[in-house]
């Protein structure tokens, strides 16, 4: 089963995302995601393409470890809201 939610970093760095939208697979693989920047830029990867991020090789961890650091919040998100943001990604690239 497919499931999706984006996942805020509260940081200072300036060339790291503060947002990252997920769609994993029933492993908590990553299928497709974009990432948000300060300056508004989204660059997106999928199993076939990446721009200027990728796919993480490793399951991602379940929600309560991400949350259990500080600087992570997580938010689910339905099918729909993570293709809205998969769409304007693959419009600004």
């Amino acid at each position: 089963m497919i499931s999706h939610f984006a996942c805020r970093w509260d940081h200072d760095l300036l060339d790291e995302p503060i947002r990252v939208y997920e769609e994993i697979d029933e492993r908590r693989m990553e299928v497709r995601k974009v990432e948000e920047y300060r300056d508004g830029r989204l660059v997106r990867a999928d199993t076939v393409n990446d721009t200027r991020t990728s796919l993480s090789w490793e399951p991602l961890p379940g929600v309560a470890e991400i949350e259990s650091q500080a600087e992570f919040s997580v938010e689910p998100l339905t099918a729909e809201q993570f293709d809205a943001v998969w769409t304007k990604a693959t419009d600004a690239t």
